[in-house]
């Protein structure tokens, strides 16, 4: 995808537009960016807030109800982000996404005895 948007011209990097899909550049945490006229910055691991409705799994292939994930901007769906546990269809609250799978282990691997408390 990556190579696409450079090739039409649609990616700029710093202010510069990226035209080569092979062009090595050095990243940084908060670098500017941009992807068809949308300004973003770069970050190495995203981490995501959001509030579940009901009526939406958390999961990756639809079954019976929409997805947690059509919720996000297209960019972090591309990007992968998971959820870190999950909440049930008809439950809402807050629910954790993330890129980085070391966090999402540690949160919730079983041997790692990380301690959830339900506030009501």
């Amino acid at each position: 995808m990556c190579k696409k948007l450079a090739q039409e011209g649609l990616l700029t990097i710093c202010g510069e537009e990226v035209r080569k899909a092979d062009v090595k550049i050095d990243v940084w945490e908060g670098m500017p960016y941009t992807v068809e006229d949308e300004e973003w910055e770069y970050m190495e691991k995203v981490y995501v807030m959001l509030h579940k409705p009901a009526g939406y799994e958390c999961t990756n292939k639809a079954k019976v109800h929409p997805i947690v994930f059509d919720l996000l901007p297209l960019q972090l769906q591309e990007r992968g982000v998971q959820c870190v546990g999950r909440l049930d269809q008809d439950t809402t609250g807050l629910l954790l996404l993330t890129d980085d799978g070391d966090l999402n282990h540690v949160l919730t691997s079983p041997k790692k005895s990380k301690k959830k408390v339900l506030f009501q």
